[in-house]
């Protein structure tokens, strides 16, 4: 099955304002990589990914445990999985998540379309993690891609970019889609003659609504990247956005609005490329804000760099706020980041060979960055 939550179908509310999810993480594939049994005759060069359902498997359990919107409250969770595995839910509950398949894409997709398509004021949030490219559109690889026994070798794949298009027939007013998968393009596929991919719906010109943006994991023509057995880096910056690096004070609650996610996004991402020393990218495009979040507080992601490397190896960093500190050791990775409350903060730099360098400064969500002066 598909609907990881909740755990009865009947309890799924419709007729109410709802975030209804679709969540899915492709690792294993049946006609890519090494040693399987029908290989694709194009495009079978990709590897398995050890990062994607990780992160899918992140996304679902963050909205089934920490999402939190009293005004849209969590509606439904449907999942799918390369490979397929029994995931047990916060409640104790066990589910069979599905392999993540064309047609079990297209199935679960229609019931998360209906569950969308009941009340305007309902969010359609949708995230896939897998291989991509980018030729004519965006293409997204479910895990049979590339079946030689099709006529049509094209005939499961998603056109991610028909299928938000085609996303505007629905009733939802907001519909974000987060893409994390790769944007460049393989040479093998640049050999076939007029790619296409499913759109999985249909839309008229006069079909519209209030928001609908992709969140991309790379630039146009980049990579996408994770830590072999982790989530990938863009479902850590996700993570790491909605839990509070990417909150707005309003009034007194600090929230996540989907125009300080898309900015925050990008100045996450960029921070964790240096840190792993990645060409490490986002498309967030900047857009109006609607509430998605009420993080349970707010976070100020907050980054050290000494240069040069001298100074960096023998920093002793210690990060001072409301009479705790965080510390970190010589030789341990630099450039350095933790997360801090928003506020005044004390920072303290120390050397072996080189002078104590200190700020006070008063940080602000998304991000603070500290290179401390030779």
């Amino acid at each position: 099955m598909s609907l990881y939550w909740p755990p009865d179908a009947n309890d799924i509310v419709t007729d109410q304002p709802r975030l209804h999810a679709l969540v899915i993480g492709v690792g294993e594939y049946h006609h890519l990589g090494l040693g399987v049994a029908k290989p694709a005759t194009f495009l079978n060069g990709l590897a398995p990914l050890t990062i994607t359902a990780p992160a899918a498997r992140r996304v679902a359990r963050w909205l089934e445990e920490d999402y939190e919107n009293p005004n849209r409250k969590l509606g439904s969770i449907e999942l799918l999985l390369s490979p397929a595995e029994k995931l047990v839910r916060s409640d104790g509950g066990s589910v069979d998540v599905e392999d993540a398949t064309m047609a079990n894409i297209e199935e679960a997709f229609k019931r998360w379309y209906a569950r969308c398509d009941q009340n305007t004021d309902t969010i359609a949030f949708l995230y896939f993690a897998g291989h991509g490219i980018s030729t004519v559109s965006q293409f997204l690889l479910p895990s049979d891609f590339g079946n030689p026994d099709e006529p049509n070798e094209w005939e499961n794949c998603i056109d991610a970019t028909g299928l938000q298009a085609g996303m505007l027939k629905c009733a939802a007013d907001t519909q974000l889609f987060f893409f994390d998968a790769c944007r460049d393009t393989d040479v093998s596929a640049l050999t076939q003659n007029n790619p296409q991919g499913k759109h999985l719906v249909s839309s008229s010109l006069s079909d519209s609504v209030d928001l609908s943006v992709a969140f991309k994991a790379a630039s146009e023509g980049r990579k996408a990247y994770g830590r072999d057995g982790e989530e990938t880096f863009f479902c850590k910056a996700l993570m790491m956005c909605l839990n509070g690096v990417a909150a707005r004070k309003s009034g007194p609650e600090w929230k996540v609005d989907t125009a300080v996610l898309a900015s925050a996004m990008a100045s996450v991402v960029d921070i964790l490329g240096k840190i792993e020393n990645l060409p490490l990218s986002c498309d967030c495009p900047a857009i109006k804000p609607v509430v998605l979040h009420v993080p349970k507080e707010p976070k100020v992601l907050v980054k050290v760099d000494c240069e040069p490397d001298q100074r960096n190896n023998e920093a002793d960093i210690v990060l001072s706020q409301n009479g705790a500190s965080v510390t970190s050791q010589p030789g341990e990775t630099r450039p350095w980041m933790t997360q801090l409350s928003p506020g005044d903060a004390h920072l303290e730099v120390s050397f072996q060979s080189f002078d104590t360098r200190f700020i006070d400064d008063t940080l602000f969500p998304p991000t603070y960055e500290w290179d401390p002066p030779v």
